[in-house]
C-alpha cells in the first residue's frame, strides 16, 4: 500500500501541471516587459484584471463607509467622523463595488447598473425594514471603468432613537452577481 501511494505521488509530481489562463496572461506580461513593450504589458495587465474581475462569484467592495458629503470621484471622499445622526438627517454612504458586469446601451458605450436594497436591523438584530429597490445606481461611460464609486443616500425619517445596522445590497443588472455590506449607525434626537 505504501509503495503504491509513493508511486502515485512520484507520477503526480512528475506530470506537468497546466497553470491556467491567468498565469499565461501574467507570463505574457512578463515577456512584454522583458522586451521593453510597456504599452503591451499594460494592455496585458488590463486583460489580467478583467479575467480576475469576471471570475469573482459575487460583488465585493473596496470601501464602504459613512461620509461627510457625497464623493466627487473614486477615492475622493471625506469619511464621517461619527456614526451618530440626528433624527431626519440623511445618511450618506460611499462604496467602491468591484466584480460587476457591463451593459451595452449602444453607440460604443458601457453601463454600470445596480439595484440597491436596504435592510434595517435594530440593536438586537431584528429586521425592522426591508426596502428592495430602495434606489438605483446607473453610470454610462465610453470605457469599461473599474474604478466606480457609488454615493448612496438614505433618509430614515421617523426612525426612533437607537442603534441600528444598515445592510446595503447591490444587485448587478448586468450579471447575476450581488454583494452586501453593513453600516452601523446611531440615531439621536
Amino acid at each position: 500500500m505504501i509503495r503504491l501511494l509513493a508511486l502515485f505521488l512520484l507520477v503526480a509530481m512528475s506530470t506537468p501541471v497546466r497553470a491556467g489562463p491567468i498565469v499565461d496572461t501574467a507570463s505574457a506580461i512578463e515577456a512584454k516587459l522583458a522586451t521593453g513593450d510597456s504599452i503591451g504589458a499594460l494592455d496585458g495587465a488590463r486583460d489580467l484584471m478583467a479575467q480576475v474581475w469576471d471570475q469573482g462569484p459575487a460583488l465585493s467592495f473596496g470601501q464602504a463607509l459613512l461620509v461627510a458629503e457625497p464623493a466627487t470621484g473614486y477615492g475622493v471622499f471625506n469619511p464621517r467622523s461619527s456614526i451618530v445622526f440626528k433624527q431626519g438627517e440623511p445618511i450618506l454612504i460611499y462604496c467602491e463595488p468591484f466584480g460587476f458586469g457591463y451593459g451595452t446601451p449602444g453607440e460604443g458605450l458601457h453601463s454600470v447598473n445596480f439595484i440597491v436594497d436596504l435592510q434595517v436591523l435594530d440593536a438586537s438584530g431584528n429586521q425592522l425594514a426591508l426596502a428592495e429597490g430602495a434606489t438605483e445606481f446607473n453610470m454610462t461611460s465610453r470605457h469599461q471603468n473599474r474604478e466606480v464609486q457609488a454615493n448612496i443616500t438614505y433618509n430614515l425619517d421617523g426612525i426612533p432613537v437607537g442603534r441600528y445596522t444598515l445592510i446595503t445590497t447591490l444587485r448587478d443588472k448586468n450579471s447575476l452577481k450581488s454583494g452586501s455590506f453593513q453600516t452601523a449607525i446611531e440615531i439621536i434626537q
